[in-house]
């Protein structure tokens, strides 16, 4: 095993999702971080989660990431009943609410509705107090991690974390850990405020969603929006589209498309998660972020082929690599430096 290691920081949830074709799918652990981590042990030995984890959540989700070897040593107990349930309806263009229509549930079974009630329905001052209650810092990350960190991955969630975070490990880091954060943009306590500004100086890249930056665009388009941040002080930007792939945005180069890898679709949760812990290891093995860049490609192709987070965790590294090597192929393009 590697003596360096890869930290994947973020919340965990208790997942229900109904399909775009009205399918409710049955209840599964999932979480950000969970996602992100699967998706960077297909490639990397040594792969650690930080969370803060309610007396009632599933231990299972425990035991099955030690078996498949990931350090769980960074789950925080919190004495109280896990907050995070949530409710995903998936849009045919691959979009999805939390916050179901009246036709949406009565597609549901009677037996089954009440846990399709997402945490976030409560109001602004009910979600970002469970957010917060079960969101790492940068405290939690144990001490023996942080000057074995070869990178870090902060999945979303409110942006004071993820700078306590970032906080925490760059005094620590002996050879300059990659630090990346998915979206800082989920605070609306208060839409005048920039959130992010002091975040963009501790990480190296960003990786949000089309719809993220949506948030924040405004009247503006994306592009100005994101040249706006690189020229603020953020050195990359990898935007994730959905099934148009991502776009990669760096300081001072040529902007470059990645294209998906075509893969049969179950269930879209968690794929933008997995893209970004593929992101993470092939960043820390290649140095480069095209490169990067199919890897969390491929990472995300695996979680979307299966219910939940089902897929990820049966995927092999022989698989991971053939596929990688597949889709390099395909699309016939050489690393960019």
């Amino acid at each position: 095993m590697s003596e360096g290691m890869l930290i994947c920081c973020g919340s965990l949830t208790l997942d229900n999702v109904l399909t775009a074709d009205g399918r409710a799918l049955p209840q599964s652990w999932g979480g950000n971080v969970l996602y992100s981590a699967a998706a960077a042990r297909l490639w990397h030995d040594n792969v650690g989660i930080v969370s803060r984890i309610g007396h009632d959540y599933p231990a299972e989700v425990a035991e099955r990431f030690v078996e498949r070897g990931i350090d769980v040593s960074g789950l925080v107990p919190v004495d109280a009943p896990h907050g995070m349930n949530v409710a995903f309806s998936y849009r045919p263009d691959g979009s999805r609410v939390r916050k179901f229509p009246s036709e949406a549930v009565d597609l549901i079974p009677e037996a089954d509705r009440a846990r399709f009630i997402d945490y976030t329905t409560f109001g602004t001052e009910h979600r970002f107090a469970t957010w917060m209650a079960f969101a790492p810092e940068g405290s939690d990350i144990p001490v023996s991690w942080r000057d074995r960190g070869l990178g870090l991955h902060c999945a979303a969630m409110p942006v004071e974390r993820h700078i306590s975070i970032a906080r925490a490990m760059r005094p620590a880091r002996k050879s300059g850990a990659w630090i990346q954060v998915d979206s800082p943009w989920y605070d609306e306590r208060d839409l005048t405020r920039d959130y992010s500004a002091d975040l963009f100086a501790l990480i190296d890249a960003l990786l949000p969603s089309e719809a993220d930056l949506e948030i924040v665009a405004g009247s503006g388009s994306l592009a100005h929006q994101i040249d706006g941040m690189l020229a603020s002080g953020l050195k990359r930007v990898v935007v994730k589209r959905g099934g148009e792939g991502c776009t990669l945005h760096t300081r001072g180069e040529t902007d470059s498309h990645i294209p998906i890898y075509p893969s049969q679709v179950i269930d879209l949760t968690g794929a933008g998660d997995a893209f970004c812990g593929g992101f993470l290891a092939g960043m820390i093995m290649t140095g480069n972020p095209v490169e990067a860049s199919h890897y969390g490609t491929v990472s995300a192709s695996f979680a979307i082929e299966g219910v939940g987070i089902s897929r990820l965790l049966k995927t092999t590294a022989d698989e991971a690599q053939q596929r990688l090597a597949q889709y390099r192929d395909s699309i016939k393009v050489l690393p960019q430096t």
